[in-house]
């Protein structure tokens, strides 16, 4: 058994807790944030795990990882006690009349980055099969049936609760740079123990570890989410837009997650009057039915970036830094932390049948 100290308690800094403690191992968390990771992205996030859709716009990558995290998901998901929301919905890519140009540039896209039998394109009947509200205003779409979402503030009420229950938590000032002499300050002055207790650190910090990250930026993100009991969305669906391309995720109970914005900027004060407004005409356009629906909260947050959008991990000379998840946290983290427990020499029944990521 090891002991672990982890740095920061958003979406990587959860999961990596919860598979070194999932593996038998001793884990500390020091987070800025308090157990309901209230000042998380991960709290604010869409939380689609769709590695299709997002290649298609995206890296190359993303499809492999994404396909990695999608499977661990499954995996991890199900050892917890409460049932967390993880349908495999599948994605509906959609574009209005007068926005068709749009769409053909991502099929074509899709054609050149993904296998065949990705994706099927779907006429007006074949639509209305399968979701009757959204051919009301789409005669076509592309259909790609192997994504999923998640719903993030349930995962993150569960996971708060079961690493409130076996790991250490402190909640602390924000470290704005890690060094081994400011471990040992943080041990010996608000963990109470020494920087030698731990076989690693792990530095899960995002956006706070930017003065350690030369190359780290911040991408600011909105969403708005609403309850919508006229609304029979199963789908997660994107809106093809010249100007706003936007994603909508389901929710449990008729809630809907809708978001666009990325924004370079690490500007987190509240959602601005023009993105609320693009975002909620946008929603409207999707389904008649968003037009009495309740908006139950308006958020904004900044992702942390890496020139390629990629993640990595940083060795460093006091352990190990994980960041760099950009818009597409709950598709590659647990890819990302299943490399990192590789690189730990953590092995788990967990991940059998699992193969790491380059």
């Amino acid at each position: 058994m090891q002991r672990f100290l982890i740095i920061g308690s958003g979406l990587a800094g959860r999961l990596t807790a919860w598979r070194l403690l999932a593996s038998g191992h001793q884990v500390t968390i020091a987070s800025a944030d308090d157990i309901n990771g209230s000042d998380s992205a991960g709290f604010v996030a869409a939380a689609m795990v769709a590695p299709l859709t997002e290649t298609v716009t995206g890296e190359p990558a993303l499809k492999s990882l994404g396909q990695q995290s999608q499977l661990l998901w499954s995996q991890w998901l199900a050892e917890l006690d409460e049932r967390v929301f993880y349908p495999q919905t599948g994605t509906l890519v959609v574009a209005h009349p007068g926005d068709q140009s749009e769409l053909r540039r991502f099929r074509h896209r899709a054609d050149f980055m993904l296998a065949p039998g990705d994706y099927q394109p779907l006429d007006y009947d074949q639509l209305h099969r399968l979701s009757p509200s959204l051919s009301a205003n789409f005669n076509q779409a592309l259909w790609f049936s192997d994504e999923h979402c998640l719903d993030n503030r349930q995962f993150y009420q569960h996971i708060g609760t079961y690493l409130q229950q076996h790991a250490d938590w402190y909640q602390i000032k924000p470290l704005d740079s890690i060094t081994e002499e400011s471990l040992k300050q943080l041990c010996g002055q608000q963990l109470g123990c020494q920087y030698s207790d731990f076989d690693a650190v792990i530095d899960c910090r995002g956006n706070g570890a930017r003065e350690d990250m030369s190359d780290l930026r911040s991408v600011r993100g909105e969403v708005v989410r609403v309850y919508a009991p006229e609304v029979r969305l199963e789908q997660c669906v994107r809106l093809m837009h010249p100007r706003y391309p936007i994603y909508l995720a389901p929710r449990p109970d008729q809630h809907y997650v809708i978001g666009a914005t990325v924004i370079e900027s690490d500007d987190r004060s509240p959602v601005s009057v023009r993105s609320a407004m693009e975002l909620l005409s946008a929603l409207y356009t999707i389904d008649p039915g968003f037009a009495e629906a309740r908006v139950v909260e308006m958020q904004a947050h900044c992702r942390p970036a890496l020139p390629n959008h990629l993640p990595r991990i940083d060795k460093t000379a006091w352990g190990y830094q994980l960041n760099g998840l950009y818009r597409h946290g709950y598709l590659l983290a647990p890819a990302m932390v299943d490399q990192l427990l590789d690189q730990l020499g953590v092995s788990s029944a967990s991940f059998a049948g699992v193969q790491h990521g380059n």
